[in-house]
């Protein structure tokens, strides 16, 4: 059974652009995906300003499996959770 699972992906680092498409199209079963807006950051340090979009997947994977595939797509940009 499939489920309408909504995720919202940032990027503040880099090619911003780049490093959201290639999350994109690293998710299974993409349905949709909004438009990019660009936000400020919100508490926390100082940083530079998000790129920031929502993508629709109707997806059969349980939210840890997702929640797997969130953090792999995270390691293959290199993400670092210093804070």
């Amino acid at each position: 059974m499939s489920t309408r699972t909504f995720l919202s992906l940032g990027s503040n680092l880099g090619d911003r652009r780049a490093l959201l498409r290639e999350a994109v199209e690293s998710l299974p079963d993409v349905v949709a995906v909004s438009p990019v807006y660009e936000t400020a950051p919100v508490g926390g340090p100082a940083q530079d300003n998000f790129l920031n979009l929502v993508v629709e997947m109707d997806t059969e994977l349980t939210p840890f499996q997702l929640l797997g595939v969130c953090h792999r797509i995270e390691s293959s940009a290199e993400r670092k959770r210093d804070v």
